[in-house]
């Protein structure tokens, strides 16, 4: 295996050798540069391999109890000093093997690496150059400014390679040693670095920000065990959880009436929570480091890991372990000197809440057996804890039918919705109706799947098949996660989830019994709190790092070798992903090859300054394109006016043009001077252009523009633009997704429609002006009319009202997608509304939800 690594190496630096400039035929001085900037730190790197390039790596061998490594001051030992197993496997006297081997690939010089290449070095820079912009301080986790992190490796660093297949646990401290150990020198010291972009070198410094993981691993790495009663890392030993009597469960019912307002009605309500019980404490604050530090000194703590420390057995634990506290051990990033003072250091995990919120709900919505929260025991232990009589066991024995779960009649409607009508546009979430297991269950769902069912379905898809509180209840919490997920935050938007999710649960308290509330529907209440501390949600959930391990599985060629193998796949891939930075743009490799549906990137150029960005725009047409006459003069009027009033620099002669009608005919209303504009600006403007009224020299294409475009157009079924794939209605209806639901803002209104002509225009001239329109037919956009909106955030549209006005094109740089769902419904309604489910552009970051 290492053979034939170091044989890819050799012939992908051998390729770079080769590789001469497409102009001049020279191999790039960037690129010499930047080589024997490597050569040269290679030569210098303490680590036991090295590819040449700077890119080490370092094998070090474990005990195997994963009691300590061999490493540094311990690199001779030929036995563990803690369990006193050796080190060696017994090979009769061959080539010494030991049982156990890590890998780590040191950080300093890959962080290096990105300062050393013309490519990213800026975007290294970025923060420190761009703290503020217009007054306001700016973060790169604010989706404006990682907009300049584009250009960065997209690939994640791999430092640590852990041997199975026995799971760490609480003994992964032992492994992150040399990690921390490089983490305090770069904190404390720093490395001389060369940045490409200045041309100078300076002395690089960095801090570890905050760890993400899931909930397990969460414990793995803080020290506090994410498990029993105290499992919440914040509410810790001030907690309300309880232990139920027959589930046997922690639980974490009527857990948060006391983060709610001290004057709240819920916090005096005796009914609808724990029987007789009125909440008047205050919510628990959240602590310092050194408070934290302090409690794992008290309860002795302070040791990584003790002898055999890798099992959670009470002879291992602090006194008072599950009873007073949940520290299991002191993590090894305190011994990082800025860790106390950190506000957020372990993130809690969107994406798993999220996913185990939703699988809760959905599961005892439906009364899947084994995984739905409302069984047997559950109602007994209910009669104990909620005075609901409604939902005790009845004389015989039985469980009388909650209000909460869908009947017969409602599942099926569900079911048949989801298989028949539930479409969104290509490549935004599997197919729902190949997750319909038997039409009882959904079965197979990842992650992303219930993250969209969670927030775009659950505000709205049960309005009609249960109960209004119900449905209300678990609308909020889709809602909820909808808005915690945004793109941007503002405090204002952080304040208003704070205030909000204390009510959300307790809505859900009322409904559902106590087995419900395990600790992932607690964990919600703490994530506008971290939202504040740590910004968006989408730099800090698990997402990009699970797609990641499924990469790094898919490196395990050598199932013998997991590791190594893993490992050895990833240096190779680091090499190729740096070296490519050299390569001339007009290179395709990995990194750089065009992305399914790419539209191009790269938007029309003219031979004349100043041409409109309406002209410029950046898509690609796809499919079978025809070249065809306008159906009709009106529509090509209404093309041109549209794109004559898009144009800022059109704005001054139509100032002129309206206070010449409105000197001319000073009685008219307003909707009369929209109609004069509509119809006679266009000509207007082009006997003001071609007579030279005014007294400055116009633009070339201003005088190409003025012409009405050519009789023939081009029309495509398909067109992709900035992450979005468009398809006409009659293209799309057939197919699986929906790509035809069309959203454009204008002023302070919002229209929606559906997507019938995809159309490029031109214009006559020596500058060929090109513009990219789309036709469609709107929805009226009249509130309570055409549109309706309810305070969840759900738009719904009528398909029996549409838009009044003649006004069918918008330029395609300002559509926005959607997809519009009908209501699963029990019985049909003459009224036909539509609910529209925003949809983000693929794999690019913008404002807004």
């Amino acid at each position: 295996m290492a053979g034939s690594r170091e044989h890819e190496i050799y012939t992908i630096r051998r390729w770079m050798y080769n590789h001469r400039d497409s102009e001049t035929g020279d191999v790039t001085r960037e690129f010499c540069d930047g080589l024997r900037g490597f050569m040269y730190q290679a030569t210098n790197q303490p680590f036991a391999r090295d590819n040449g390039l700077g890119l080490p790596s370092e094998m070090i061998d474990v005990c195997v109890d994963y009691c300590m490594i061999f490493w540094k001051d311990d690199e001779k030992l030929q036995e563990c000093r803690f369990c006193g197993k050796p080190r060696y496997q017994d090979t009769q006297g061959r080539t010494r093997v030991p049982y156990k081997r890590m890998w780590y690939l040191p950080i300093t010089d890959r962080l290096k690496r990105l300062y050393q290449s013309k490519r990213t070095a800026a975007a290294m820079r970025w923060h420190a150059e761009h703290s503020t912009a217009n007054g306001e301080i700016t973060h790169p986790s604010d989706a404006k400014a990682w907009k300049h992190f584009q250009t960065m490796d997209s690939a994640h660093l791999v430092c640590l390679g852990v041997p199975g297949p026995k799971h760490p646990k609480r003994a992964l401290d032992i492994f992150l040693q040399p990690l921390i150990h490089e983490l305090k020198q770069l904190w404390n010291e720093g490395v001389q670095t060369f940045d490409y972009s200045k041309k100078q070198n300076f002395n690089m410094r960095a801090v570890l920000m905050w760890t993400i993981s899931d909930f397990p691993a969460y414990g793995m790495l803080s020290g506090w065990t994410t498990h029993g009663r105290l499992s919440c890392p914040y509410c810790m030993e001030r907690t309300d959880a309880f232990q139920l009597k027959n589930g046997r469960k922690p639980c974490w019912f009527d857990c948060h009436r006391r983060f709610l307002p001290l004057h709240h009605p819920y916090r005096k309500n005796k009914k609808w929570f724990r029987k007789n019980k009125v909440v008047r404490v205050p919510p628990p604050s959240y602590v310092s480091g050194n408070y934290l530090l302090e409690q794992i000194d008290y309860y002795g703590a302070q040791e990584t890991c003790k002898v055999g420390g890798n099992w959670h057995t009470p002879a291992n634990m602090p006194d008072g372990y599950t009873c007073t506290h949940n520290w299991h051990k002191q993590s090894i990033f305190w011994e990082l000197p800025y860790w106390k003072d950190l506000l957020l250091r372990h993130n809690l995990d969107v994406m798993h809440i999220e996913k185990n919120v939703f699988d809760n709900i959905i599961n005892t919505l439906l009364n899947v057996q084994g995984k739905t929260k409302d069984n047997m025991k559950s109602r007994l232990d209910l009669v104990e804890i909620c005075a609901r009589v409604e939902l005790h066991l009845m004389r015989n024995g039985k469980m009388p039918i909650s209000n909460f779960r869908l009947t017969a009649d409602a599942k099926k409607a569900l079911f048949e919705w989801i298989t028949s009508e539930v479409k969104f546009p290509d490549g935004y979430v599997s197919k729902f109706s190949r997750c319909v297991e038997q039409g009882q269950k959904f079965s197979g769902m990842k992650s992303h799947d219930c993250h969209v069912f969670m927030q775009q379905l659950l505000p709205f898809v049960f309005l009609e098949l249960l109960p209004t509180h119900v449905h209300e209840a678990i609308a909020g919490i889709g809602a909820f996660f909808r808005d915690l997920c945004t793109r941007t935050l503002s405090w204002d938007g952080i304040q208003q989830l704070d205030d909000n999710i204390p009510v959300l649960i307790c809505n859900l308290e009322k409904i559902f019994p106590p087995s419900f509330f395990d600790v992932m529907e607690h964990l919600p209440i703490h994530l506008p709190h971290e939202a504040a501390l740590g910004g968006p949600v989408q730099f800090r959930w698990m997402y990009p790092f699970e797609r990641f391990m499924k990469s790094l599985k898919g490196k395990a060629k050598n199932l013998a070798r997991v590791e190594g193998s893993i490992v050895a796949g990833s240096l190779t891939e680091e090499t190729s992903h740096f070296t490519s930075y050299y390569f001339s743009p007009s290179v395709r490799t990995k990194k750089t090859r065009l992305r399914r549906y790419d539209d191009g990137g790269v938007a029309q150029t003219y031979n004349v300054p100043d041409v409109p960005d309406v002209f410029a725009q950046i898509g690609r047409l796809a499919g079978k394109l025809k070249e065809v006459w306008w159906e009709d003069h009106a529509y090509c009027r209404a093309a041109h006016n549209y794109i004559l009033r898009n144009l800022d620099y059109i704005q001054s002669f139509e100032r002129i043009f309206d206070s010449q009608i409105r000197e001319a005919f000073p009685n008219l209303e307003e909707k009369d001077y929209e109609s004069y504009k509509d119809r006679d600006f266009a000509g207007w403007l082009k006997y003001y252009v071609q007579n030279g009224c005014g007294n400055e020299p116009l633009p070339l294409w201003l005088h190409e523009i003025v012409q009405e475009p050519r009789a023939k157009i081009t029309t495509a079924p398909m067109y992709f633009t900035r992450g979005y794939t468009f398809h006409t209605y009659r293209h799309g209806i057939r197919r699986a997704t929906a790509n035809y639901g069309i959203s454009v803002k204008a002023g302070d209104s919002e229209f929606y429609g559906i997507l019938q002509q995809i159309l490029e225009v031109e214009y006559p001239g020596l500058l060929n002006l090109k513009c990219i329109l789309f036709k469609c037919d709107w929805y009226d956009p009249t509130m309570g009319r055409g549109m309706r909106a309810n305070n969840l955030g759900v738009v719904d549209v009528n398909t029996n009202k549409t838009y009044g006005r003649f006004d069918p094109y918008i330029l395609a740089s300002q559509a926005e997608q959607v997809s519009f769902l009908s209501y699963p419904r029990l019985r049909q309604r003459r009224e036909m509304w539509l609910s529209v489910i925003k949809v983000n552009p693929r794999g690019r970051i913008i404002g807004g939800a």
